[in-house]
């Protein structure tokens, strides 16, 4: 039987927070009520790295976070705690780094490297010449050659060319020119001769076709000794490495013999030798399709469930890979019929996860948008649109005209490199149009990827699968619309996308190969074009601009939320509920303060007409444009802590995001260009209105706190509905209080767990002598977060003693009725006998007051909830445990709702 979680917990394992810090919190995560620890990768990455997704190494754990042994040690604790362990795996991408020892066994040893075919290298290319792109020059070679910037280096791993702190190592071709030298510069011939007997043995180990690998690391090191131990071969040495040093045109020849070509790291944006994650140079791809690299790659995974190390794992970036549907199916196998498995997987609009995959689900960015978009009021959707438009006059008009015109602007500025491989493998493959000039395919290839409506479609084969071709015919119908004079062009691109029965089986070949290599960057062009670029220039309402949402879906009725709720009980009702990830634009209850504005889009353009008119009187030297300040102004009220106060450590981490949203916008500074100026100027603007501004903070202050407090009674709603949705709840480390962070690095701030464990046993402590009293506290002190970490622990251990319930169970929406019964939503759910029912609230800013809660019959009324006859009548409160009895086949939200905003109950029949 599956393993499934009642709950998982995403840690963040780094040089920061090793497994040894993980293995201290596991008693208070088992107090809190969860199942499962979630964690990041944990396997070798470059030093110092935070996230783990830049992996050296994958058969060994990080030694900056502990070892293989430490490791079974902690995974023993959590299973004897009744807990389970979620492992995060990289199965897309490596650290182009010369960390990684695979991968500069390719650069050292060519096609003799046992790692040649293992990573997704273009040895065709014409512009490499069958060599590896190597590009992180700072400047193009001539300029570091004329500055000396490269070095010609020996250690005691060989022969090396130096780059500041980068070594990439030399090919047996250096070996032979250099030791040569070296063996004509000794002074006595039984030196020379016993160096030309180095460099003999290791060409004999090089014969084979595939160099071994420690016969090559021994010879190297018997190498190294022989040059240690005599000083006139180490004299010798050190005359060739200066003479070659000292002289461009001879590093040069040297260069040339390599199986790698240096070059500047800007010239990716034009060409590429190799398939990256997204555009990061740093990521290098993995030919995962091949049987071969496959094994090689997940031998110490296959441990860890060999010996049920881990109970589950969860696939990071599956759209990067050639073949997910082979990948997926050859990883369930591997991993055993009992493991969790979950795909890290972008979902857009009505897109679902292919049903086929012997998955349970993916990681939870679609639930991240349906309750997001449930929390923003429908009504706000014109009247917002009207705002953004009169207070910012150039924003773009049209969101997917929007998406479109970034999407293109990536792939003619930084993926050109990836889109003229895809134009070359057509003409290699045959199957370039024979009438049409190459511009036009290249256009009409160009409007077609842009036009893709969701990350990639899948398929190994023809006919692809049932749902392909639809999304395949809305992309070309897209394109058609966005470039008409490209019609011809864009018919022959279709053709390729089935297979004709009187074509031979090698030009279907290669069809469905150009097919499958396109949905390879069709997935990055939209994460860079849409959340890296476009959801930092479309400022409408910034909550709704987050991975797996998109400000296409403004909103969810609860009809609307409960289709989704009962399709994904029937698809993949074991997928996480995610509200916060280490990929989030902003914390979970930023979200929910701004969600607020949609709610109240009148007083909030007031307000930011007002705070535009002050940032403008302070603008100095540079003028921020109106689009970034709105930016700024939803920025300030999602981070604010609950207090308002501001300190330093607010500031700085401001003055940290700040840029880095420029960036990523790419309109008035990008990663290339940086423009430090304006940067500065924005950075400065936001100190002077935080700490100096009276009138600015005057203003702003009021507002703030209006929709800080609407924002965490809606968090409360957030929370309860992710614990007991279909789905497996997710809690980001730390979230168990409120999250204002910012996107990462800011979301992997430390946590500070001895004050949750604190809170925990208090809460605990008050729990026992007076629930209804508990309550109240925490509600007259929402800022110190004890009302979150209170209905989180409440209903995860709710969940753990229901676990089958809310595993299994079915979802009944309810209908709410009375005065107030747009404000609420309920549905129940019901496994074997056993049943639970949830209330929350909604559109908080028309139902009570900034100082008020939406509780009792001052509030709530005649309102009710209507139970079809088969519900049982008798409840009991989860978080009073009093005793509720439904009158006339309903329940009163007076009574649910009289001592908490939020209501869980329980019955069994």
């Amino acid at each position: 039987m599956v393993y499934i979680p009642s709950s998982t917990y995403r840690l963040q394992i780094s040089p920061e927070f090793k497994l040894e810090h993980a293995r201290r919190i596991l008693p208070y995560l088992k107090e809190l009520g969860i199942s499962t620890v979630y964690a990041a990768p944990f396997f070798s990455a470059k030093s110092g790295s935070a996230h783990g997704y830049d992996v050296t190494n994958p058969h060994q754990i990080n030694p900056e976070a502990g070892t293989l042994q430490e490791f079974q040690e902690l995974a023993k604790e959590v299973q004897e705690l009744g807990m389970g362990w979620l492992q995060d795996i990289v199965p897309n991408h490596m650290a182009f780094s010369p960390e990684n020892e695979w991968l500069m066994d390719v650069l050292e040893k060519g096609p003799q490297s046992e790692f040649y075919t293992f990573f997704d290298i273009d040895f065709n290319h014409p512009d490499f010449k069958g060599k590896v792109m190597v590009p992180f020059l700072g400047e193009p070679l001539e300029k570091v050659l004329e500055q000396e910037q490269l070095k010609l280096q020996f250690t005691n791993k060989g022969f090396c060319i130096s780059y500041f702190d980068s070594n990439y190592p030399l090919n047996l071709a250096g070996y032979e020119t250099l030791l040569n030298q070296v063996a004509a510069k000794a002074e006595t011939e039984a030196a020379g001769a016993a160096l030309k007997a180095k460099l003999h043995h290791l060409q004999m180990v090089t014969e084979s076709d595939i160099i071994d690998g420690e016969g090559w690391k021994k010879a190297i090191a018997e190498l190294h000794q022989t040059l240690h131990l005599h000083k006139e071969l180490q004299t010798a040495l050190k005359q060739v490495l200066q003479s070659i040093n000292s002289d461009q045109n001879k590093l040069k020849e040297l260069l040339e013999q390599q199986y790698f070509i240096l070059c500047y790291w800007q010239d990716t944006e034009k060409q590429m030798g190799y398939r990256r994650f997204f555009t990061v140079n740093e990521l290098i791809c993995l030919a995962m399709e091949r049987k071969d690299s496959f094994d090689k790659y997940h031998r110490l995974i296959k441990q860890l469930c060999d010996e049920k190390l881990v109970q589950g794992l969860r696939v990071d970036h599956v759209d990067g890979l050639y073949d997910p549907d082979t990948y997926l199916q050859r990883l369930r196998e591997l991993a055993g019929e009992e493991v969790y498995l979950i795909v890290e997987k972008i979902l857009e609009g009505e897109e679902n996860l292919p049903d086929y995959w012997p998955i349970q689900g993916n990681s939870g960015y679609d639930y991240l948008a349906w309750v997001s978009n449930l929390l923003t009021a429908q009504d706000g959707e014109e009247k917002l649109t009207n705002v953004y438009q009169n207070l910012v006059p150039d924003a773009a008009p049209d969101y997917e005209d929007l998406v479109f015109e970034k999407k293109r602007y990536i792939l003619e500025h930084h993926m050109r490199g990836e889109l003229q491989n895809l134009l070359r493998l057509l003409q290699t493959s045959n199957l370039m149009p024979q009438e049409q000039p190459e511009e036009q395919v290249r256009e009409a290839l160009t409007v077609l990827l842009a036009a893709f409506p969701v990350y990639r479609i899948y398929g190994s084969s023809f006919p692809l699968p049932e749902g392909a071709l639809p999304v395949v015919d809305k992309a070309f119908a897209e394109a058609r619309r966005r470039a008409p004079q490209s019609e011809a062009a864009l018919m022959h691109l279709r053709s390729l996308f089935e297979a004709n029965e009187h074509e031979d089986e090698e030009r279907k070949k290669q069809k469905l190969y150009f097919v499958m290599r396109t949905q390879q960057f069709t997935g990055p062009l939209a994460a860079k074009g849409v959340e890296d670029t476009t959801f930092y220039n479309y400022n409408r309402l910034i909550a709704l601009n987050e991975v797996g949402n998109s400000p296409a879906i403004f909103s969810l009725s609860r009809e609307e939320f409960h289709e989704r709720m009962k399709y994904k009980l029937e698809t993949y009702p074991h997928s996480l509920n995610a509200t916060a990830t280490h990929d989030t634009k902003r914390g979970e209850d930023a979200r929910t303060r701004l969600f607020t504005l949609s709610e109240i889009p009148d007083e909030w353009e007031k307000q930011a007409a007002q705070w535009m008119e002050i940032a403008e009187k302070n603008a100095r030297e540079v003028k921020i444009t109106r689009n970034d300040l709105y930016f700024l102004f939803q920025t300030l009220l999602g981070v604010m802590p609950m207090d308002g106060n501001v300190d330093d450590t607010l500031i700085q981490r401001l003055e940290e995001f700040l840029p880095k949203a420029l960036r990523e916008a790419k309109a008035n500074s990008n990663w290339t260009e940086p423009n430090e100026k304006y940067e500065d100027a924005l950075k400065g603007l936001t100190k002077q209105l935080l700490q100096k501004d009276e009138a600015f903070m005057a203003s702003f202050k009021p507002f703030f706190k209006r929709v800080a407090h609407y924002g965490w009674l809606s968090s409360l709603t957030q929370t309860l509905l992710k614990l007991t949705c279909p789905g497996v709840p997710d809690v980001y480390q730390g979230c168990e209080f409120w999250d204002y962070s910012l996107v990462d690095p800011d979301n992997r701030r430390p946590v500070d767990y001895e004050l949750r464990q604190q809170y925990l046993q208090e809460i605990r402590q008050q729990e026992k002598n007076d629930p209804q009293q508990l309550h109240q506290q925490l509600l007259q002190n929402p800022a110190d977060a004890r009302v979150k970490l209170y209905l989180l622990s409440k209903t995860l251990h709710l969940r753990r003693q229901m676990q089958e319930l809310f595993s299994k169970g079915n979802y009944l929406p309810l209908t709410v009725i009375g005065s107030k019964e747009n404000h609420a939503m309920a549905f129940a759910r019901h496994y074997q006998g056993q049943w639970c029912l949830v209330v929350v609230p909604g559109l908080l800013a028309s139902l009570v007051k900034e100082d008020e809660l939406p509780l009792g019959e001052q509030v709530w009324g005649d309102t009710s909830i209507e139970l079809p006859a088969d519900l049982p009548q008798q409840w009991q409160h989860a978080f009073s445990q009093e005793e509720v009895k439904a009158e006339q086949n309903k329940l009163s939200l007076s009574t649910l709702l009289k001592t908490f905003p939020v209501a869980l109950l329980t019955a069994e029949s």
